[in-house]
């Protein structure tokens, strides 16, 4: 899953903290959190982009992330 979050300095740095904690989870196979980049021609607006992947998934020799099929 990809996401970028956009907001204030403070929105995005609390955002950072918050999906670096996800990333521990018990669910989260691994998150990776970028640094703040600031918006173009904004001064106080900013972005950050995350990625996570949960156990759900699995990683293809791509690198893509598909969905595992719980086999009952």
């Amino acid at each position: 899953m990809k996401i970028r979050v956009m907001g204030t300095r403070d929105e995005c740095e609390q955002a950072q903290r918050f999906y670096e904690r996800l990333g521990r989870g018990d669910n989260v196979l691994y998150s990776t959190v970028s640094g703040l980049y600031p918006n173009r021609g904004s001064n106080n607006q900013f972005r950050v982009y995350v990625e996570i992947v949960c156990k759900s998934e699995k990683i293809d020799v791509y690198g893509d992330t598909l969905p595992v099929r719980n086999e009952q």
